[in-house]
């Protein structure tokens, strides 16, 4: 009895010790499907603004070293209230006798989105690039980078306390965000992310991030930006989640 109770302890033991490290790493396969859902609000005041939008991810390659993605917008919403005044109010599902003057401008800028496919090559740490665009519509691949913006991991197995930074750029604007680890599960990671943007160094950036171990898949994450544009506080919030299909 004492020599299975010594197993059992020495088993919860090591298996413990191995919960204090992870080594962050995408594992995808060839064929896997994701759908990226984001949620974003914009609080300016005067004019508020929800954006939900839907993507697809088709992995159509895999290697030790990196990924061929497919993306491809699935949906896209937009509200915009002005002054009490409901401004914009557009879905891709809505035909054109649904929509106002205004819904009906929106949906000209949004439909190359959604009839464009995004090929991209993504490597294990995270990092991506977008290798073309069909058809090549101008901003398309800004509007995706934006939407499926993910963390890229540090080289290094994390444990709790451990930080990185890396830096995101679009449009001329650079963000630097900094994780730092606040739990390590069987099959999560947990962090805190904290950042700054180079056009707005007054800017505070704070989220949280949750990680799934198997896959490396960001699976949740929200992110809350507060700033001050020329005396107008300006407040975003941003929620995004990653469903494999």
């Amino acid at each position: 009895m004492k020599k299975l109770l010594v197993a059992l302890l020495l088993g919860i033991t090591t298996i413990s010790m191995a919960q204090k490290k992870a080594l962050l790493r995408l594992n995808y396969e060839k064929g896997d499907k994701y759908e990226v859902s984001m949620k974003m609000k914009q609080d300016m005041g005067v004019a508020l603004m929800d954006m939900n939008m839907k993507m697809g991810m088709d992995v159509t390659e895999a290697s030790d070293e990196a990924y061929n993605v497919e993306n491809k917008f699935i949906y896209i919403s937009t509200k915009i209230v002005k002054d009490g005044v409901e401004k914009v109010n557009y879905n891709s599902n809505m035909k054109e006798g649904e929509l106002n003057e205004e819904g009906k401008k929106f949906r000209s800028q949004m439909q190359p989105m959604m009839d464009a496919v995004i090929f991209s090559e993504v490597n294990r740490l995270g990092e991506s690039k977008v290798v073309k665009v069909e058809p090549n519509m101008p901003g398309v691949d800004q509007m995706a980078n934006q939407s499926n913006r993910s963390v890229v991991y540090p080289e290094e197995a994390v444990e709790v306390g451990s930080t990185w930074t890396n830096t995101q750029s679009n449009q001329g604007m650079n963000m630097e965000l900094t994780y730092k680890i606040t739990e390590i599960t069987s099959n999560r990671v947990f962090a805190d992310l904290t950042g700054k943007m180079s056009l707005v160094p007054a800017a505070e950036i704070t989220g949280k991030i949750e990680i799934d171990r198997s896959t490396g898949v960001p699976f949740k994450t929200i992110m809350s930006i507060k700033m001050d544009m020329m005396g107008q506080q300006i407040n975003n919030t941003t929620e995004a989640t990653i469903t494999r299909l």
